[in-house]
């Protein structure tokens, strides 16, 4: 799971247990912190799309124009 940080101010968690740490606005961030982020409401779900393909185009007519 991804998530993108939106809260202004970032986002604390201590996700060891012992070292808090800290995620920035607009930073992505995934596993666990993903999880807290969102359910804290300091995130909202990431979802990564990829470009669509180009889509194939038939050549140019080469030679006379029709009449």
């Amino acid at each position: 799971m991804h998530a993108k940080i939106t809260a202004r101010n970032g986002y604390r968690c201590a996700p060891d247990g012992v070292t808090v740490l800290h995620f920035a606005f607009d930073e992505i961030v995934s596993g666990i912190v993903a999880e807290w982020a969102i359910n804290d409401g300091y995130a909202a779900p990431f979802i990564e799309t990829k470009p669509a393909e180009a889509l194939e185009t038939k050549p140019a007519r080469i030679g006379k124009a029709r009449k």
